[in-house]
């Protein structure tokens, strides 16, 4: 599968709700022609539809063991976003 459609296969799958890399990955190896040979977090960040949310950190995680990153996409975000408190 090659990037481009691989990210628009993301885009599909964050449309719904925010994912974390793990999951992304888990669900990318399961769906057809995927060869598991590129860098996600890359792969993402190279695309403007796409954004890092946060960082989530699973029970049992220790030591230098890095948090996985929540993503979603940019619409997602605008539709989600809180407004900004009225000043008095």
């Amino acid at each position: 599968m090659e990037a481009e459609k691989i990210r628009l296969v993301i885009r599909k799958y964050l449309s719904e709700q925010p994912r974390n890399s793990a999951e992304i990955a888990a669900w990318l190896a399961g769906q057809e022609g995927y060869s598991g040979s590129l860098d996600l977090t890359s792969l993402m960040e190279s695309d403007s539809n796409i954004v890092r949310i946060g960082t989530v950190r699973k029970s049992g995680m220790t030591g230098s063991t890095p948090p996985l990153s929540e993503w979603a996409t940019e619409e997602w975000v605008r539709h989600h976003e809180r407004a900004k408190p009225e000043r008095d």
